[in-house]
């Protein structure tokens, strides 16, 4: 008898094969069957003729801390994930110090915008090292986690506070590759870092892996190599530039070192020279080279306030003077034109303050706002679109929510080449991150609704395997990613007709208090992770047969 059989639906493999009728059936978290199933099961879904799918892998996350109290990682499952790569940028909760707790809390508060209160609700950690971590993780996760230690823990761990003011030295470095073997020898499966300016800690400073020089980087690729670990991710400093021929000969360097795919995250249609980089990127998968770019699939869309230090504008040094200023000095600072006029040219040389909007205000003086361009209202003001922010923000006491989308109407033939490149993964979810400024955790069924159903860019059966196979195979995960017998039973069934995601929320679930940006699915009835259901009718259960995976995957 099987457990589960999958029942009556259109099989669409992952490996890119036509499409075709039949039946799934899973065994002990196995798929033992596909095609025609005769034999009785524990439990039989009948899913009419709707799509069996291998579950979706998510190449970037950083649900390393929402894993704390969402074992779900919403809403990811939702979506149709089964599997997720996290421990990007070089932000880890492991190894950490007794001691240094805070500080790390502080640097996932700042730069991936998880609210401090959620993550002091579960100080102090159960672990100190990586290996601690990974040993905690299984029996309470709903998904499978392939995990990465990140650069900027590490460092801080090694090094402590000089880790934010200096090179390391070569004792320092040693002890740095002893601490990421160790996680590689428990699991990890490779080591990320990022050099991105834009990415700050708590008070405004850089990130500890930014002060790396190229001799700490290549040490830690060194170690991917020894180790035989297949990934080494990294955000070059220049990647919101357009990556420069200096990165480019780094990305090229840490690749040939390690052995290891690298790869960077966030390509799309906004990336300075990208049709340059791309054709980088192809010429190197050409010499045997992989490197890879994580690609946004969807329409950009992030919110943001003056409260507090956004990604946005980390990169101007007046905006991280400003952030550092306490609520009175803050107010005090808006209606200065000195510090108005400092800061007013970043926005001035910033090409997306074109779709910049009033998401959301906090006083009657404002509320008609809401929904307006900032340039049609500096138009009708005969001021500028920074100028009408800092009003806007002082008048609501910084309560204000502003959005920055992408343009409705645009050529997305850009896009598509991006996404259809051998170089470049679809994503990017950046799940468990910028809690609220954006949802891009439902870019699957984004991709299956826009790419797929909407334009035809990619057939049904290559749209499930760039969801798919493909990020399996980059990944390194053998038993994953396709539906064929012996592999892991990770199934997600979709509607073609009807998946999509739905509107926005925003829900203030989060432990210690905060809210969140979320978006559920449509037309995705049930997912099952290693043969247990976790999607059950659109919603989901309490089941968690996540297992942290990857472990040999080179």
């Amino acid at each position: 008898m099987y457990d589960v059989v999958v029942k009556g639906g259109l099989i669409v493999d992952g490996t890119g094969a036509k499409a075709y009728g039949g039946d799934v059936a899973i065994r002990d978290g196995r798929i033992v069957a596909v095609g025609e199933v005769s034999d009785e099961a524990t439990r039989t879904i009948d899913v009419d003729g709707q799509v069996v799918a291998p579950g979706f892998i998510d190449p970037h996350t950083h649900y390393d801390a929402q894993l704390l109290w969402d074992a779900a990682a919403n809403p990811s499952t939702v979506h149709g994930v089964t599997t997720i790569l996290m421990g990007n940028c070089g932000y880890t909760l492991a190894p950490v110090r007794p001691d240094d707790q805070d500080y790390l809390m502080g640097l996932f508060a700042a730069a991936e915008e998880v609210p401090k209160a959620a993550l002091q609700t579960y100080a102090p950690f159960g672990w100190e090292s990586f290996v601690d971590y990974l040993n905690w993780l299984p029996g309470r996760v709903g998904l499978n986690v392939v995990a990465q230690v990140g650069h900027s823990a590490v460092r801080r761990y090694v090094m402590g506070e000089a880790a934010l003011e200096r090179t390391a030295n070569p004792d320092e470095i040693a002890e740095m590759v002893r601490v990421v073997e160790a996680a590689m020898d428990a699991g990890a499966a490779g080591v990320s870092s990022s050099q991105a300016p834009h990415q700050r800690g708590e008070l405004g400073e850089h990130i500890p892996s930014f002060f790396a020089d190229d001799s700490e980087i290549c040490a830690l690729a060194e170690a991917v190599r020894r180790k035989g670990k297949r990934l080494l991710s990294i955000n070059p400093a220049t990647k919101r530039d357009g990556v420069n021929d200096e990165d480019r000969t780094l990305l090229v360097k840490l690749a040939e070192i390690s052995g290891a795919v690298v790869s960077w995250n966030d390509f799309g249609m906004g990336t300075p020279n990208g049709a340059s980089v791309l054709e980088f990127m192809e010429a190197q998968l050409q010499r045997g080279c992989e490197i890879y770019a994580i690609a946004r699939c969807q329409r950009p869309e992030t919110r943001f306030t003056l409260k507090k230090l956004s990604a946005i504008f980390a990169n101007s040094e007046s905006w991280v003077d400003f952030s550092r200023l306490d609520f009175a000095d803050k107010i005090v600072a808006l209606g200065d034109p000195a510090w108005r006029t400092s800061m007013g040219e970043f926005w001035g040389t910033a090409k997306f303050m074109e779709n910049a909007s009033v998401e959301k205000t906090a006083s009657p003086a404002t509320a008609p706002l809401e929904g307006r361009l900032l340039v049609d209202v500096a138009a009708e003001r005969g001021v500028s679109p920074s100028e009408v922010m800092f009003d806007v923000a002082l008048e609501d006491k910084l309560e204000t929510f502003f959005r920055i989308s992408g343009p409705v109407n645009v050529d997305e033939s850009h896009l598509e080449r991006i996404l259809k490149s051998p170089a470049t993964l679809v994503g990017i979810s950046d799940g468990g991150a910028h809690l609220q400024t954006f949802a891009g955790g439902d870019y699957t069924s984004y991709f299956l609704a826009h790419w797929v159903r909407e334009k035809g860019s990619f057939s049904l059966e290559d749209g499930v395997a760039a969801l798919s196979s493909r990020v399996a195979q980059f990944l390194g995960l053998d038993d994953r990613g396709t539906l064929e017998v012996g592999k892991a039973a990770d199934v997600v069934v979709f509607d073609p007709d009807t998946v999509e995601p739905l509107t926005l929320l925003t829900l203030d679930d989060i432990p210690g208090g905060g809210t969140r940006m979320t978006k559920n699915a449509r037309g995705i009835p049930w997912v099952l992770v290693n043969g247990e259901i976790v999607i059950e009718d659109g919603t989901t259960t309490d089941t968690v047969p996540g297992q942290v995976v990857g472990k040999e995957n080179r």
